[in-house]
């Protein structure tokens, strides 16, 4: 079995079929990715790792082999993964990625709107989506959901649609953790996902793209989309505090569990009856619990 690797401030950055260097195509194998990880627990005491790759586990049987070869590390580790893809994985297969110390995996899940998906060309699903949150729930690994919302093309339906899905996430496997951007073009691909072409200027110089309206844009924090109106996009926001709120990150491992609660707490109620507008008290709290942000670290 094959896989590539790269270890680069004490992250594994791939384990995909290929790694292209140059004109190269690099590969290693699982031995050898499994020795390093051994070395760097013998060694340095390591007990968790990340491995930064889009494509994490592109053949079940590697990620098998994987599995089988780091179980007796006692390692925990995180991964990034196609929904697709690992929706069409063996149970086997997911319960020896448990045993072998995976504990989180990041999945794009993009929208909750298979109409949006289809228009996006991203190859997956919502029932593909539903299949993995169902399954890490029975194995014990907790999926990592990121969605892009506000779909030029019908950025309310897109909205409304995806939060819906959200909340059916969450039904089914509450440990999900969400993470949510708005939708952001880039220049080259200005004719795609809703013909936005026109209704944006980019910048045509790099000291423009500096400037922190654009990076702003870049980063996802504030596109001001022209399609996107001003209270769809307050409602993108306040639902993000209140979900995020009322299942506050587990990645936080310092926080306080009273921290936890009091988040919690503060946010059941308009979890349960759908009140997302003006969610200041949890603006506040969050303000001065200062958890940890994946969604920040994952830009």
């Amino acid at each position: 079995m094959n896989a590539k690797w790269k270890i680069c401030e004490g992250r594994f950055y791939g384990m995909s079929d290929y790694w292209p260097f140059g004109s190269f195509w690099v590969r290693a194998t699982f031995r050898r990715a499994a020795a390093i990880l051994s070395h760097l627990v013998t060694q340095y005491g390591a007990d968790s790792v990340q491995f930064y790759d889009m494509n994490f586990f592109l053949r079940e049987d590697h990620a098998l082999e994987l599995a089988r070869r780091i179980e007796h590390l006692n390692l925990r580790w995180w991964c990034e993964a196609r929904v697709d893809i690992m929706s069409r994985y063996s149970d086997e297969t997911f319960a020896a990625l448990k045993r072998a110390g995976c504990t989180m995996i990041f999945f794009g899940a993009e929208s909750g709107s298979d109409w949006a998906l289809k228009e996006m060309k991203k190859g997956i699903t919502t029932d593909q989506t539903v299949n993995i949150a169902e399954r890490t729930k029975k194995f014990g690994i907790i999926p990592e959901f990121s969605f892009v919302i506000g779909n030029p093309h019908d950025p309310e339906r897109d909205t409304r649609e995806t939060l819906r899905f959200i909340r059916k996430l969450k039904k089914i496997n509450p440990d999900s953790e969400i993470i949510i951007y708005h939708y952001t073009p880039v220049p080259q691909r200005g004719k795609m996902y809703g013909e936005i072409d026109g209704q944006i200027s980019f910048p045509s110089t790099p000291a423009e793209w500096a400037t922190k309206e654009w990076m702003d844009f870049t980063l996802r924090i504030d596109t001001q989309a022209p399609w996107l109106k001003r209270k769809t996009k307050a409602l993108i926001d306040n639902f993000e505090i209140v979900v995020g709120s009322r299942w506050p990150t587990v990645q936080d491992i310092l926080a306080p569990k009273w921290s936890r609660m009091l988040l919690k707490t503060l946010s059941s109620w308009r979890y349960a009856l759908r009140i997302y507008n003006f969610p200041i008290e949890l603006q506040w709290a969050n303000d001065f619990i200062n958890l940890r942000k994946p969604k920040r670290e994952s830009l």
